[in-house]
């Protein structure tokens, strides 16, 4: 016989079909629709701001000397000032007054997602909570992202005499904790569980807010982006609230005095709240409604606040107890096991959330490739100009070395015009001047020869003028080849005598000299004009070679233009085929409400067609469950 307890079971289940329906429908947002069976409220901050001590006033912890208690195992050993949070947890009480429950996954079980629970005290507590920490410093986390979260009861000798709220919160690492990998692995997990929660509490100290909500881990988060819009998803905590000199003096201002007529903790709280609400607007981020700011005194900076201005701090004390009391009252209405059922109408938007997404990273993916594109074209463009640039110097070049190989050639030829001077009278100083009038005759006629070969060149490739000691080298040349002995008349009569040379045969030697001279001169203007030879084939070289790493650059570019231009096609395809994925999951998004009132019609008549077929309490029970479920609908889609 069917019961209260088995429909009580059971009445979800048509809410969890519809839920199965569409996510079979949705293509890749399917995170969307997730529901932690955990907790439906996240706390979120950076690290050492509060947020285990909050959670731990939230619960019911109010003595102080009891949540320092709590604190110390939760900490795990780590000294203030280092992140404590090792891991996503869950926290409740244990329902034991001495021990903490710990409910964990079993490692070892294949199937997974079975889940053990294990008492502890706060020694053994502490060390399996630090086993989730390795490195030197303890900055590493091991933990993977898609784990589920720890759940962690306190003993119930922490909870003060107020009535405790069973709250369903997690607490996540911090995401400024002290190492990188730290860091990076809170933030791999607040994109595994950003999706899965209904209402998110950011933690920060009051002087660092805007930098927190800045963050690219919140900033490149579709869950978390649209927190200055959808204000029922988020609350503001912000701790050392009462602690600065700004609000320090601003409530005074406003109010008078504490103990004045003005001083009610009800004005205080609307005096607080407005004037973070106007310290928003001035670090230019999205307005906030004053009634969504929670600022708050709790842990050690309640500590100091009270030894170094009790007065004040007494002031304050029921305004931090009248806004923890609102907080957690926020923080019970999310937490409602109910919850991720009655969320059901938020599917869509959630679903929208993601396809808003989807389309800002595809914009930034299509943008990022269509410069990466343009770059790619531009530098081929470029090495494509350096390649002709190249191939011309190497051609300008080749040219001139040909040019000059022709011309040295032709240099090889090149007539010397030489215009001897009259003979001279074979006696005494007569020849050595003549033989002088004879060597700047050839001087010019090599310097004339020099003029007119360098006037057939069109550049400046050879040099312009002759060689510096020509005068000199034609001197020493002519008297090699004219082998002179400067005897003349004082020894004539003597060599005459001795069958040895006569004046006639030394000027047969002088003329002699005519014979040889032209070839050399040549030979030394080619050789002086050659110089230039291996200075343009240097030059030839380079430009081969520069038009060889031109040619290879202009390659590169080819090809990186290619990739650039192929994932730019590849993105655009993509993008199109996602953009038909996104509009088919908004149509399914936007029947969240017609399949979940399918899937309860069929719910309901099932139960009233067992209901017509039972009778007595039975029947009461079917009629009663149907009746609910028709109330949760509506309840879903008010």
């Amino acid at each position: 016989m069917t019961n209260s307890a088995d429909l009580d079971r059971l009445r979800w289940a048509w809410s969890a079909e519809a839920v199965a329906q569409l996510r079979a429908r949705l293509r890749g947002v399917d995170e969307a629709m997730e529901q932690s069976d955990l907790a439906h409220v996240m706390v979120l901050g950076d690290s050492q701001v509060g947020k285990t001590t909050l959670l731990l006033r939230l619960l019911g912890v109010t003595d102080p000397e009891a949540a320092a208690e709590a604190a110390v195992p939760l900490r795990a050993g780590r000294g203030r000032g280092r992140s404590a949070t090792p891991v996503p947890i869950r926290y409740q009480w244990s329902g034991d007054p001495d021990r903490w429950s710990l409910a964990y996954e079993d490692p070892d079980d294949a199937s997974g997602g079975q889940r053990e629970t294990a008492w502890l005290t706060s020694g053994q507590l502490k060390k399996r909570l630090r086993s989730f920490r390795t490195g030197a410093t303890g900055d590493r986390l091991r933990w993977e992202p898609r784990a589920r979260p720890l759940e962690i009861g306190l003993p119930d000798r922490f909870a003060g005499p107020e009535r405790r709220t069973d709250l369903r919160v997690f607490d996540l690492p911090g995401l400024h904790g002290a190492g990188a990998e730290e860091r990076e692995a809170a933030r791999a997990l607040l994109a595994v569980y950003a999706p899965v929660v209904d209402h998110v509490v950011f933690v920060v100290s009051a002087d660092q807010f805007a930098e927190m909500v800045r963050d690219p881990a919140i900033t490149e988060n579709p869950f978390l982006l649209g927190w200055g819009e959808q204000a029922h998803r988020f609350s503001l905590v912000f701790t050392r609230a009462f602690s600065g000199d700004s609000v320090r003096r601003h409530l005074p201002a406003v109010l008078g005095e504490p103990g004045s007529p003005g001083w009610t903790r009800d004005r205080v709280i609307v005096a607080v709240q407005e004037h973070y609400a106007d310290q928003w607007l001035v670090s230019e981020l999205p307005p906030v409604a004053p009634s969504a700011l929670f600022p708050v005194e709790i842990g050690d900076s309640w500590k100091e606040l009270l030894d170094s201005d009790p007065g004040y701090a007494e002031a304050v004390a029921p305004v931090c107890d009248e806004l923890l009391r609102r907080l957690s009252d926020t923080i019970a209405r999310y937490s409602d096991p109910d919850r991720r059922h009655l969320a059901a109408a938020e599917i869509a938007a959630r679903v929208e959330m993601v396809v808003r997404d989807n389309v800002r990273r595809r914009e930034q993916a299509l943008k990022a490739a269509a410069q990466a594109q343009r770059r790619a074209k531009r530098e081929h463009e470029e090495a494509l100009a350096f390649l002709d640039r190249a191939q011309e110097a190497a051609k300008a070049a080749s040219r001139k070395a040909g040019a000059l190989r022709k011309s040295l050639k032709r240099l090889t030829r090149w007539p010397v015009v030489y215009v001897r001077p009259e003979a001279p009278e074979m006696r005494g100083n007569l020849v050595r001047a003549k033989q002088e009038e004879e060597r700047a005759a050839w001087t010019e006629a090599a310097r004339r020869a020099w003029a007119e070969w360098r006037e057939t060149l069109e550049g400046a490739e050879a040099p312009w003028q002759p060689p510096h000691d020509l005068s000199t080298r034609i001197r020493e040349k002519y008297d090699e080849l004219c082998g002179c002995c400067e005897l003349c008349e004082q020894g004539w009569w003597k060599r005459f005598v001795r069958n040895s040379e006569t004046p006639d045969h030394c000027y047969e030697r002088m003329t002699g000299v005519g014979t040889h001279m032209p070839a050399w001169i040549r030979t030394t203007l080619r050789e002086h004009a050659g110089s230039a030879t291996a200075r343009l084939a240097k030059a030839e070289a380079d430009a081969g070679q520069q038009c060889a790493v031109a040619s290879r650059y202009a390659d590169r570019t080819t090809e990186a233009l290619a990739r650039a231009t192929a994932r730019l096609e590849d993105l655009r395809e993509r993008a199109a085929e996602e953009e038909a994925e996104d509009t088919a999951n908004l149509a399914v998004a936007r029947s969240v409400r017609a399949v979940h009132s399918q899937r309860n019609e069929r719910y309901v008549r099932h139960l009233l067609g067992r209901a017509a077929q039972s009778d007595g309490d039975e029947r009461s029970w079917f009629v009663l469950a149907a009746l609910r479920g028709i109330h949760d609908l509506n309840r879903m889609f008010p």
